[in-house]
C-alpha cells in the first residue's frame, strides 16, 4: 500500500491530474500495477491529507479550487509561515546558523523548497507538519500563480535572499505581503485552473 500511496501521491502533486479530474480506483490500479484495495486505500488517505476530495460521496477527483477557496488558503499559508518565523533564531548546530536551501529552478519547486526549509527549522511538530501539507495542496496552483503574476518570481528571490541572511523580521513581512498578493489574484488563478481543467467524466 505504501507504494501505491507514494506513487500516487507523486503523480498527484506532479499535476498529472488536472483539477476536476475524477480518479477512478479500477483505472489507478491499472497504471500502477496494483489492486483496487490498496488504490482506494492510498485515495482515503490522500482525501484525509486533502490533496483530493471525495465527490458527492460516489469517488473521488482533483480538487477544483474557487476563488474564495484560494484565498482561504493562501491566507492560512501566509499565517503558518508567519508564526513559524515568529521569535526565529538561526539553529547554532548548523552551518552558519541555516539551513541550506535546496535549490530548485521552477518556480513551483523552489517556493515549495523555501517554505519547507523554514518548517523544518520550526520546533513544533504539529506546525511544521500544518506547514508542509499546505505546501503540498498548494503544489498544483503555483504553476498558475506565475502565469498570471509576472512579479511571483522576483517576490520568491526577495523572500529567499532575507532567509538566507537570516533577516527573520523582513522575511516574515514579505511573507505575509506575499500572500496577500496571492489573495488578490486569487481569481484570476481560479479562473486559469479552470482553463487548463477537463470536465467531470
Amino acid at each position: 500500500m505504501e507504494r501505491v500511496y507514494l506513487d500516487l501521491k507523486a503523480r498527484i502533486l506532479s499535476g498529472a491530474y488536472p483539477p476536476g479530474t475524477r480518479l477512478d480506483p479500477a483505472q489507478l490500479a491499472r497504471s500502477l500495477s496494483a489492486s483496487a484495495t490498496p488504490v482506494r486505500d492510498a485515495l482515503y488517505r490522500l482525501s484525509g491529507e486533502r490533496l483530493i476530495e471525495t465527490w458527492h460521496q460516489e469517488g473521488f477527483r482533483q480538487p477544483l479550487l474557487s476563488e474564495a477557496d484560494l484565498v482561504d488558503l493562501y491566507g492560512w499559508a501566509g499565517a503558518l509561515l508567519a508564526l513559524a518565523l515568529k521569535g526565529r533564531t538561526p539553529r547554532p548546530e548548523l552551518p552558519g546558523g541555516l539551513i541550506e536551501l535546496a535549490t530548485g529552478e521552477r518556480y513551483p519547486d523552489a517556493i515549495a523548497s523555501l517554505f519547507r526549509t523554514i518548517a523544518i527549522g520550526s520546533a513544533n511538530r504539529e506546525m511544521r507538519d500544518a506547514i508542509v501539507n499546505v505546501i503540498e495542496r498548494c503544489m498544483t496552483i503555483r504553476a498558475a500563480e506565475v502565469r498570471v503574476d509576472a512579479s511571483a518570481d522576483e517576490a520568491l528571490v526577495a523572500m529567499t535572499e532575507d532567509y538566507r541572511f537570516g533577516r527573520w523580521s523582513a522575511l516574515r513581512s514579505k511573507i505575509t505581503r506575499f500572500h496577500r498578493r496571492r489573495a488578490a489574484f486569487a481569481g484570476k488563478v481560479a479562473a486559469e485552473i479552470r482553463r487548463r481543467s477537463e470536465p467531470l467524466r
